[in-house]
Formats: structure tokens, C-alpha cells, sequence
């Protein structure tokens, strides 16, 4: 990757071809032949094992006594506070001689959800939850506080697409260029709404958006729109297409809708990326049923997908921005680390990934933390162990946090100064799991050499020697978005980062105007390049009954390198090979 995406690298731009990734990631003929030797040799039959045609699972029918007996593990039902259940175990053992061959058993000791007790020894499970922030309704026309949709003197009470456009230098209205689409991933039940957009673009398309306009619609496992209103459906959805379209327009903008209506067996990351890369399906990550939507689901429920995984069905586009996550630490590292690895290949063929932080500062979903026996505090609580969000905390994406405006910011540009979001706290911290990347080992170093965080290791991860996030921040605060008719206000990372893929793809969609390629993973360029961003060294992440961390200079673990500036970060890209 450091080959590829390092800009001092004389190879980069060069990216793989998704051949070449697949060659490189599979297991080895030895990993296969002694792991299928150790089952034989426990009774397993050769007709109870399969392979994946990709090789990376091997799969075996079998009873519960007898994987009990295989893996030293006693197998329950767990049921959360929520009444979420899921069949998994506390502990589990292979052969020390096959261990290295192993990332990992299904289902063991994936536990989406803590503080669950055994009720019996069947069960389901459940997915992971958006980044969500706060919103508020506004009235029919718009906000209150001026009509023109190009105003700039409320932008510190209402984002609009021209507030972002000043403060980023972003252009407007771009020649596309041709076979350049942005991505948008989106889970159902959330489902955008088209009048929606409509409402939207009539008062801040710039008179260029017309009725009607939608995104490229990919629909995965089902894509399920859900007609019922509210901002519970509609909210995140609609606020990331009206901002990645208004931001990129006439550029395409590509929709992935995720699952379909069966709520208890919703659609997860692995369902999406089994669509963008078919080896997905059947390797480094096929989908594991103790976590992720498997197909068919039962044609009596209204809705549902009845037909087989959707794999490899559709081209990633060249950049892709998701605003769900999850706890860190709410699945088993090995299986943290095989999507994260997938993130990686993505990498590698070019696709820029990037994630909201979370909206829950240093604290987790729901605001939980840790406690010393590793089990959720109760929500709000004041006190525990830092609670890191995932994806954000995986090396190979583009982890994007919150700002605001000032109060009472009256007019602004470029040059306006931003602080860390105050609404929420921006998610930002350091990973328990993944150690720290080498684009990002000079920006750590400097901040612990001049910023002491205050906290030792009973709080976080105090190493040093792991990942930090976020790498960006942007404007999270009030974004008017169209919404049953009118206007709600929104708030949280996950306005954040869709307005940073809008800058990314349109920098791709130059750089393809004079034959060059996507930008690929722009974590490397982006560290070796704090001139394109606007430092923000003001506010905090609370959360766990502590501040947080604070925004310094430099990198922190709140608004990362900081904003940054559409027009440097172009000239640092169009100068790239």
C-alpha cells in the first residue's frame, strides 16, 4: 500500500488489479492442508468439510457437541438488556501447531452487544448502528433567518451547500468527467425519499438541479426503500445525497442501498462489499451468519430478499463514504482485522474509503465505556475506559470528524477559523487493535512530544505505537436537509464525511480530465501535506466523564490534521503522477 499510495513513492498511482489482489491475500496450500488434517483427525468426515472457492473458509457441518468438543468451548444464547440474542461462546482453543493458519472461528466469541446474560442455547443477532447526530425541524420554506440559498451570514446556525463551498474553496457546478461517479452507501431500512431531494434542490441547487435528479440507484441483497416517513427513515439517507449531489453536481453521484425489510436480519459492511468484489463473498470475509444478513430470507415477510447474495455485481466507484459504525471492541479483533483488510484491498485498486468518527466523543455507541472486567457501562455514564469506534479506527480509511463555526460567526470564508463540533463530540481517539501506520508515525509522535492528553492507561491506549483517528475534520453542525416536505436541520460526523468524498471525487474527476488516475488511499498524501488543511485548535471530545481529548496544534484525536482546502488539496493531487 505504502508502495502505491506513499507520494514520495515512485510507484505511486500504480494500483492493482483486483487479480492481483486476490493472488496476494489467499491462504497458502499448507494453511489448508493441515487445517483439514486436524479435523480429519478429530472425527470430522471429509463429506462435513467444504471450501469456499476462493479458499479462504473452510466450512464445516457439524453438531453443536461436536464444534464443543472440537474447540474446547461450551455454546449458549446470549440476550442483551434490548433483548437481542445471539448464539456465541467465552473462549475457544485450536492446536497450537494450525494457529497461525487461523484468523478466526464462527460463531465463537462474536458479541455484538455487552452485558449480555445466557438465557438458552438457540438465538439470533443483530447488526451495527449509524453515526447519527442531532437534528432539529425548520420551517416549511427553509430557515428562518434569510431566503437566499447563497446567504453566508447565518452559516454558523444553518449549513448550507454555499456555506460549504466558502469555507472550502469547493467550485461549483464542475465539467464531470466521464466514468467518474461518487459513492454513497446507505443500510435499509434508511431509505431516501426523491421529493425530498426535489424540496432540496429547488431552494439550494444554485437553479442548475432540476426535478427529478437522482443518483445512480445499485440496489444490494434487496435494496429495500422504505416509503414511510420521518427523520428516523428518511434523515440519513436524504442528508447525504442532498449534500453529495449538491456538492458535485453535474457529476454522478451512485447509490448503494443495502438489505431489505427483515429487520431482525438487517444487512451489514460485508453485505455491501460482497457486492463491490465478488472474491469477498467467498473469501478474506465471507459473510458469517452470526453477524451479517444471509440470503434468502423467507419470502412471507413483506419485503424480504429471497434471492442468493448479491457478489461482485457492481464496479466500486473510486470513492466511497459510509456514515455507520460500531464499537471497536464489539467483535473479536481477528475479525476486525479481516475487513479491515478488505479496506485495504480497496486500497490498493484505488477506491478512497472514508467514515464518520462517531458522534459520541471519546465514549461509544450510546455513549458507553468500558469497565475494567470489559463489559458497556451504562449509557451516559461517568466514568470507564475509552470506547473507540470502528471502521474509524482500521489504518486503511479516511476517518473524517466534526467542526463548527464559531457562535455568532456572521460572515465567512476560506479563512474562517473553525473549532472541534461542540453540538456532540466529534469520535476520535485510538484503536485497542491496530497498531499505527507509518504515514501517520510523525504526526503521533509530535503530538504526545507537545501535547500531554492527561490520561495514563487506564483510560485508553496510551502506547503510542497505535492507530489515532480521525485524520480530517469538517463542518458537522445544522445541515439544512429536505426532509416530508420541508427542512430539518442535522447534525454529526456523518454530515462530515460526504461533504469530504464530494471534495475527493471531483479532485478524481480532474486528475481523470488529463489522464491520470483515482487518488486511491489519501491518507499518506494527506499527512505529508498539513499545508492543505486549516488547523483547528480549539474544543474538546468528551465523554466517559472526562473532556476527551482537546484539538491542539498539529494533529489531535479530535479534528485530526484539521479542514481542508479544496484548491491546495487539488494542486497537491493534479501534481501527483
Amino acid at each position: 500500500m505504502d508502495a502505491i499510495s506513499n507520494p514520495s513513492s515512485k510507484t505511486y498511482g500504480q494500483h492493482w488489479s483486483p487479480q492481483k489482489v486476490a493472488e496476494m491475500f489467499a491462504p497458502s496450500d499448507e494453511a489448508i492442508t493441515e487445517t483439514e488434517k486436524w479435523l480429519l483427525s478429530e472425527g470430522v468426515t471429509s463429506e462435513q468439510i467444504s471450501k469456499t472457492s476462493g479458499r479462504n473458509w473452510i466450512k464445516v457441518s457439524t453438531t453443536i457437541g461436536k464444534a464443543e468438543s472440537l474447540l474446547g468451548a461450551t455454546y449458549y444464547v446470549y440476550e442483551n438488556e434490548d433483548g437481542v440474542q445471539l448464539v456465541a461462546c467465552e473462549s475457544y482453543n485450536v492446536p497450537a501447531a494450525i494457529q497461525g493458519h487461523i484468523d478466526l472461528v464462527a460463531p465463537t466469541i462474536q458479541f455484538d452487544e455487552r452485558d449480555a446474560r445466557v438465557i438458552t442455547r438457540r438465538g439470533l443477532e443483530r447488526r451495527d448502528q449509524g453515526n447519527g447526530g442531532r437534528w432539529k425541524k425548520l420551517p416549511p420554506n427553509g430557515p428562518p433567518y434569510g431566503r437566499r440559498p447563497d446567504e453566508l451570514k447565518n452559516c454558523s446556525v444553518a449549513t448550507t451547500p454555499a456555506c460549504l463551498r466558502a469555507l472550502y474553496d469547493i467550485p461549483k457546478n464542475v465539467k464531470p468527467a466521464k466514468g467518474n461517479s461518487y459513492g454513497i452507501v446507505e443500510f435499509a431500512p434508511q431509505s431516501y425519499n426523491q421529493d425530498d431531494l426535489n424540496t432540496f434542490f429547488t431552494v439550494y441547487g444554485d437553479g442548475k438541479i432540476a426535478n427529478g435528479t437522482s443518483p445512480i440507484f445499485n440496489g444490494i441483497d434487496g435494496g429495500f426503500l422504505s416509503t414511510e416517513s420521518g427523520s428516523g427513515i428518511r434523515g440519513e439517507s436524504n442528508l447525504d445525497l442532498c449534500y453529495a449531489m449538491a456538492l458535485t453536481y453535474p457529476q454522478n453521484v451512485t447509490l448503494y442501498q443495502v438489505g431489505d425489510s427483515v429487520i431482525w436480519n438487517p444487512a451489514t459492511n460485508n453485505n455491501f462489499l460482497d457486492a463491490i468484489d465478488g472474491e469477498y463473498c467467498t473469501t478474506g470475509g465471507g459473510d458469517d451468519p452470526d453477524w451479517d444478513a444471509i440470503y434468502p430470507h423467507d419470502a412471507g415477510s413483506p419485503g424480504a430478499y429471497t434471492g442468493q447474495p448479491m457478489c461482485g455485481v457492481y464496479n466500486a466507484t473510486k470513492v466511497i463514504s459510509v456514515s455507520y459504525g460500531s464499537n471497536e471492541d464489539a467483535r473479536p479483533a481477528s475479525y476486525r482485522a479481516r475487513e479491515c483488510a478488505e479496506y485495504l484491498k480497496l486500497g490498493l485498486m484505488g477506491v478512497t474509503v472514508m467514515f464518520s468518527s462517531g458522534d459520541t466523543g471519546v465514549a461509544g455507541l450510546r455513549s458507553q465505556c468500558v469497565k475494567d472486567d470489559g463489559s458497556y457501562t451504562p449509557v451516559a455514564a461517568d466514568y470507564g475506559k475509552f470506547n473507540p469506534l470502528f471502521p474509524g479506527t482500521c489504518p486503511w480509511i479516511t476517518s473524517v470528524g466534526g467542526t463548527a463555526l464559531p457562535p455568532n460567526t456572521k460572515t465567512i470564508n476560506s479563512h474562517t477559523q473553525e473549532v472541534a463540533s461542540y453540538n456532540f463530540g466529534s469520535g476520535g481517539g485510538f484503536s485497542n487493535l491496530f497498531s499505527l501506520p507509518s504515514y501517520q508515525s510523525r504526526a503521533i509522535a509530535s503530538y504526545y512530544a507537545h501535547h500531554d492528553p492527561g490520561y495514563n492507561a487506564s483510560r485508553y491506549n496510551n502506547t503510542r505505537a497505535v492507530r489515532g483517528y480521525p485524520d480530517v475534520a469538517l463542518a458537522s453542525h445544522d445541515y439544512v436537509t429536505g426532509l416530508d416536505g420541508g427542512f430539518m436541520a442535522f447534525s454529526g460526523t456523518s454530515a462530515s464525511a460526504p461533504t469530504f468524498g464530494a471534495m475527493i471525487a471531483l479532485i478524481n474527476g480532474e486528475r481523470m480530465k488529463v489522464g491520470k488516475g483515482p487518488v486511491g488511499f489519501v491518507n499518506p498524501v494527506l499527512y505529508a501535506h498539513p499545508e492543505v488543511f486549516k488547523d483547528v485548535v480549539e474544543g474538546k471530545n468528551p465523554g466517559c466523564g472526562t473532556e476527551g481529548f482537546k484539538a491542539v496544534e498539529g494533529w489531535d484525536p479530535v479534528t485530526g490534521l484539521g479542514a481542508p482546502n479544496y484548491e491546495r488539496l487539488k494542486r497537491v493531487f493534479m501534481a501527483l503522477p
